[in-house]
C-alpha cells in the first residue's frame, strides 16, 4: 500500500467528516460518485496535496480515470513525487 494513503485518508475523514464507522468509505470508493467529496472540497483537496507533498498536480493528472478514489489519488501523488525527485537528481 502506498505511504500516502493513511495520511489522505485521514485528511478525508476529517475534512469531510467522514466517520471512522461508515462501512461504505473505503480507500477504494469514488470520492465524488458517492459523494464524500463536492466540487469545493476538491480544490480543498487539491491544495492540501500539493502543499503537504510540495507536487504541483497537472491537468492531465486532475482528469486522471485514478484520481477518484484515496488509492488512486495516493498512487498519483507518489508517481508525482518520484518525478519531481528525478528532475531534481537530474539537475
Amino acid at each position: 500500500m502506498c505511504t500516502v494513503v493513511p495520511e489522505l485518508e485521514a485528511f478525508i475523514r476529517r475534512q469531510f467528516r467522514v466517520k471512522t464507522d461508515d462501512a461504505y468509505f473505503t480507500i477504494d470508493s469514488h470520492l465524488w460518485e458517492e459523494g464524500y467529496v463536492d466540487s469545493t472540497g476538491a480544490i480543498e483537496l487539491i491544495a492540501h496535496l500539493e502543499m503537504t507533498y510540495g507536487i504541483r498536480l497537472s491537468q492531465e493528472t486532475l482528469f486522471d480515470p485514478l484520481f477518484t478514489t484515496v488509492r488512486g489519488i495516493a498512487t498519483l501523488v507518489e508517481r508525482g513525487m518520484d518525478s519531481q525527485h528525478a528532475s531534481v537528481r537530474a539537475s
